[in-house]
């Protein structure tokens, strides 16, 4: 065969590839999304434990997992403050928190895991807080809350950290009403949210702690 020859059938293989991705592109971008997603959470926990960065989603979720008896507490990590000279300023989340419950009407009482290093930067310090606590609580089964787009790499991380302590990690995705992983492509917030999944997700797989190349919520 001829290079030109060639380069014609490269040139139409890709314009069938492109072709064919866009007729499909929706169950191609949803099962891309679903793929991020890791629903594993059972009634029986010791804790739910509601990590930060998405507190208006989060919380409701982990306070809906409370109600339905996954787990008789509930716990928030605590986040490195972004700027701790007018932090006094903001409400925080425990104040978030006490106040999705009041509205719900539900008498879940919340608790601080306190941070051993001042606040998580990562999910990864998140997980070494939440082991520690653990331990001292005894826990052997913990279900962790986070965004539905979240969910694995959260899941990646604690495994890691909680690999040969004998307590076994949960994970628990929020939806929001925004997007979900049907329609994310059509808003601004679901496509950054799954393009820095993208970038993230490899770096957790492949790091075996906190790596100082990726700071997430």
């Amino acid at each position: 065969m001829s290079r030109p020859k060639k380069i014609l059938w490269v040139i139409s293989f890709l314009f069938l590839v492109l072709v064919f991705a866009f007729i499909f592109r929706k169950p191609l971008l949803t099962g891309y999304a679903r793929f991020f997603c890791l629903q594993t959470a059972d009634k029986g926990a010791d804790a739910i434990v509601c990590l930060s960065g998405g507190k208006v989603t989060r919380v409701p979720e982990a306070l809906r997992l409370w109600n339905h008896g996954f787990a008789p507490v509930v716990f928030l990590t605590e986040g490195k403050k972004a700027n701790k000279e007018f932090s006094n300023l903001e409400k925080s989340n425990m104040w978030f928190a006490r106040s999705v419950t009041k509205q719900m009407e539900l008498n879940a009482t919340w608790e601080t895991i306190p941070s051993l290093t001042g606040g998580a930067t990562s999910t990864f310090d998140e997980a070494e807080d939440v082991l520690a606590y653990a331990k001292q609580k005894e826990w052997k089964r913990i279900i962790i809350v986070t965004d539905e787009f979240h969910t694995r790499r959260a899941c990646y991380a604690f495994e890691k950290i909680f690999d040969g302590s004998g307590i076994e990690v949960e994970t628990a995705g929020a939806s929001n009403e925004v997007f979900s992983d049907d329609d994310w492509w059509e808003s601004d917030w679901g496509i950054s949210c799954y393009v820095l999944e993208t970038i993230k997700f490899p770096v957790y797989l492949f790091w075996e702690q906190e790596p100082t190349v990726v700071r997430n919520d």
